[in-house]
């Protein structure tokens, strides 16, 4: 990554203040608007800079924009909202609502080590749900959903990120675009979160996210990833046995297996 200080002023418009943090995709800055700060608002915001192997390939970029520009309409309180997709010289750069709290991964880690109760978890995986089943009726995938990808905010709110990197799925009858986005050309995939098509080069499906949704669902649950962070082909061969999460019912199991299998 080129690096950029905080105190730069991106589009002379955004000013950045602080590094949040670093990821896959890019680097993340606390940020003020101008325009808002002019217009009487000091509520800051995200800048998502992408690093720098990602910006120079122009179909990837291209492929980016227009999946940035989708996600704009994921307009849901489970979803982190983008409000633009932009570039300064050699900076590409997104704009976001900013989100104060803590990853879900950090809060699996700290705050349910040993998993939570059905009844205390189950504010979280509806929000995880509801935000996938709305994107998946907008033919939007997200490709990489793992804790990392969610996060909890100070409030309790439950958010998605990175839509921005999702896949669009292009069915027979819709119009098909030029540029079709596949998070998974971007090395986005993360192999312990990967359903056994994505792993085997399939085309993108909603189930894919269900079977990510449910090993997060099971960490939260029990603390632990179903099948010990291996990968799905590699825990087929092996066979791994999932653990029974001791106190669900039995519709609950049942929907957790299915959607684990």
């Amino acid at each position: 990554q080129t690096q950029i200080s905080s105190g730069a002023v991106l589009r002379n418009r955004f000013d950045l203040l602080e590094v949040l943090g670093h990821g896959g995709m890019g680097t993340v800055y606390k940020a003020l608007d101008k325009r808002d700060v002019e217009a009487g608002n000091t509520k800051f915001i995200a800048i998502k800079i992408i690093n720098d192997e990602y910006k120079d390939d122009s179909d990837l970029l291209k492929a980016l924009h227009a999946e940035a520009r989708k996600t704009q309409s994921l307009a849901h309180p489970n979803i982190v909202t983008v409000y633009d997709f932009d570039r300064d010289g050699n900076h590409v750069f997104m704009v976001m609502e900013l989100l104060e709290g803590k990853s879900l991964s950090q809060f699996i880690k700290e705050d349910c080590a040993d998993g939570i109760p059905f009844k205390a978890a189950w504010h979280i995986i509806k929000g995880l749900s509801l935000a996938l089943a709305y994107a998946h009726a907008k033919d939007i995938i997200h490709s990489d959903f793992k804790p990392g990808n969610v996060f909890i905010g100070a409030d309790g709110s439950v958010k998605v990120l990175d839509f921005g990197i999702a896949c669009a799925v292009v069915r027979s009858d819709l119009h098909k675009e030029d540029t079709v986005f596949n998070a998974r050309d971007l090395g986005a995939l993360t192999p312990a979160y990967a359903s056994l098509e994505m792993l085997q080069g399939k085309a993108p499906d909603p189930a894919d996210d269900v079977y990510a949704l449910a090993c997060v669902c099971y960490e939260i649950l029990c603390g632990n990833h179903p099948y010990a962070k291996l990968s799905a082909q590699k825990a087929l061969e092996v066979k791994i046995d999932i653990p029974v999460i001791s106190g669900l019912d039995r519709r609950v199991r049942q929907a957790l297996t299915h959607a684990l299998a």
